[in-house]
Formats: structure tokens, sequence, C-alpha cells
């Protein structure tokens, strides 16, 4: 029972925390949320989870959700192929983590989104970003 009381206790002022914050990330052009959208509603959690949706087929950007049920600090990374890393910050410590990161900027190649906690990687999701070009020929005869 007092466990549950702190751990209620923490996920609020986490969540009012984030509210009251303006963060703006490297890619990431939009605010942080700590509750899922309208249209998703969070199933009971027991592990630790990691989702990549890309938002629009046209556009390059990217919807990452974690799902932290031991409500623990963990870092977020966006990695390149050679494993430099382009973008890290550390995660609200709250039970349910929603982002919009736009890569539209990238060159192509192969990204990662991996969350540590210290030392040990807890999950990862690799994004693969190729332009293809077309050519269409037209022809008409007179």
């Amino acid at each position: 029972m007092k466990r549950t009381a702190f751990l209620l206790a923490a996920i609020l002022i986490n969540i009012s925390f984030a509210n009251a914050q303006e963060s703006t990330y490297a890619y990431n052009n939009i605010k942080v949320s700590t509750v899922a959208d309208n249209d998703e509603t969070p199933s009971p959690v027991t592990a630790f989870k990691l989702k990549v949706a890309q938002l629009d087929p046209e556009a390059l950007v990217f919807k990452i959700t974690v799902e932290n049920p031991g409500i623990e600090r963990v870092t977020l990374s966006i990695k390149d192929a050679n494993n430099y890393t382009l973008h890290q910050e550390s995660l609200p410590v709250t039970m349910l983590y929603v982002a919009k990161f736009n890569m539209q900027e990238l060159q192509d190649g192969a990204y990662t989104f991996e969350i540590r906690r210290g030392r040990n990687r807890l999950a990862e999701k690799i994004v693969n970003i190729r332009t293809e070009t077309s050519i269409n020929r037209t022809v008409s005869v007179q």
C-alpha cells in the first residue's frame, strides 16, 4: 500500500513537471508528452517496451513510445550506422513517454533508437531511411 501511494505520487509529480517545461530536443520539434494520445489507451504494463512508428508515409516523422513499468531513469539515444550518437536525452521518470522526432534532414542510412539504463541496453529499434527516385517517361505520338 505504501509503495503504491509512493508510485502514484511520483507519477503525478513527474506529469506536472513534464507539463510545465517546454523542452525541444535535437530532431524533436514537438513537446514531450507523458500520456498517450487520444487514439491510444495504454495497456497494463508488465515489461519494458519501445515502439517506433512512422506517422506519415510521405514524411520522416516518427512517434516514439516508451513504456517503463519499473519507473526507472532511462536514456534514449539516436545513433547512425557508425554508432555515432546524433541525439541523447534522459527521459522523464514516468510509466509512459511519447515524443515525435523529425528525421527529415538526415541522410539515407540506418538509424537506431536505443534505450539504456546505465550500461544495460533495454531495447532498440532500427529505422532505415532510403531515398528512391523513379524516372517516368511519357511518349506521345501525333
